[in-house]
């Protein structure tokens, strides 16, 4: 029997649950193999935005809550910071997972002394408010991909990797759009860390893992659970790195040590 890994801190978000593009069954792999003191779930982890007919509720799906109430009781502190396709259905997540304690953003404080803001990311968002027009438009567009998915995919039940789905080809277009509307822009990032007088910002939100260098301060996303399979860790020394999950064959990108010029 493999052994998990252990690690300080771990960082997961946007598995949307309740939706079928939700790669619940990888991300329960990977939170069977690895243990953490404390785990985030740094938002998006139901999807309220397909709230109604489109809602889809599987097996593993409920599995995979149960394995985060399991790490609860077994110790491990688990944090929740809504998103924004889950921050108006909290009551949801805490019926799911049960009282965990829910924030906007906190201040991790990593072993080596970094502090990182934690928040979900839509909050670095451009001009367009995403709480008011993109769910409009992102709930019709995702309700219709998920209706010709379940059309399309009806007789294969598996979650999997085998070529991409037919509603996959049928966003992209739009999914385009919205990641040009939601970009992050760097100075938004900076500006957070600047006024919680943080070394650094570990968020998620734009489904797309990266870390790298803001100036002085240091920008982790910790990437998705529909396409990417991603997390960021936290190793005892206070080393960042970000994961993508392929079972145990996982590939590891290791962050940049924080600069002594690093703001503080």
């Amino acid at each position: 029997m493999v052994q998990p890994r252990y690690y300080r801190a771990i960082w997961i978000s946007d598995f949307h649950l309740g939706t079928r593009a939700s790669k619940a069954g990888s991300l329960l792999d990977f939170l069977r193999h690895h243990v953490a003191e404390t785990l985030y779930l740094v938002g998006d982890i139901v999807d309220g935005w397909n709230w109604g007919p489109a809602w889809h509720w599987s097996p593993v799906q409920q599995e995979l809550v149960n394995e985060i109430v399991h790490w609860r009781r077994r110790g491990a502190n688990v944090v929740f910071l809504p998103g924004n396709h889950d921050e108006f259905r909290v009551s949801l997540v805490e019926e799911l997972f049960g009282p965990i304690p829910s924030t906007s953003s906190l201040i991790h404080t990593t072993a080596d002394g970094a502090r990182m803001l934690v928040t979900h990311g839509h909050q670095f968002d451009g001009s367009l408010n995403p709480n008011r027009l993109l769910p409009i438009i992102g709930s019709y567009a995702y309700g219709r991909a998920q209706r010709i998915h379940d059309w399309y995919h009806r007789q294969s039940g598996q979650e999997g990797d085998e070529g991409r789905s037919f509603s996959d080809y049928f966003r992209y277009p739009a999914r385009k759009a919205v990641e040009f509307l939601t970009d992050f822009r760097d100075r938004a990032v900076l500006a957070a860390a600047r006024d919680h007088k943080a070394d650094g910002v570990i968020c998620g939100h734009i489904h797309r893992s990266d870390h790298r260098l803001i100036g002085t301060i240091l920008y982790v996303n910790d990437g998705d659970w529909v396409q990417n399979r991603t997390a960021v860790v936290e190793e005892q020394d206070g080393t960042l790195q970000v994961i993508r999950w392929s079972g145990l064959h996982q590939n590891i990108s290791v962050s940049e040590p924080m600069s002594d010029g690093v703001a503080s």
